[in-house]
């Protein structure tokens, strides 16, 4: 995340979401969105903190569903899982258990 950006969604932001990268940036960034926050005198419990959580190639949950529960230690409070092309039903299903296993 750009400096600019992370201090435009501290400053105003309601969501600010993570789109791709590995836990380690994830968790770097939104430790610069919490300073940025601190900076402005901002709760940064007021920010929504999402991610892009990708499934594998032919749509299997693991790799979605790891990401996921790894960036949730980190500030992470909505997962956005895009579905492989072509989109199948199929998908669906098996991850939904998989997300509801974490509970």
């Amino acid at each position: 995340m750009r400096r600019a950006r992370a201090r435009t969604a501290a400053r105003f932001a309601q969501h600010w979401n993570f789109v791709v990268g590995t836990v380690e940036d994830f968790s770097r960034k939104v430790e610069v969105l919490h300073q940025h926050c601190a900076d402005v005198g901002r709760d940064p419990k007021e920010i929504m903190i999402s991610a892009h959580c990708r499934p594998g190639p032919d749509g299997e949950p693991g790799p979605a569903v790891e990401a996921a529960a790894a960036m949730a230690e980190h500030g992470l409070e909505l997962a956005i899982v895009p579905l492989p092309v072509p989109h199948r039903a199929a998908h669906l299903e098996p991850l939904a258990k998989a997300f509801a296993e974490l509970r």
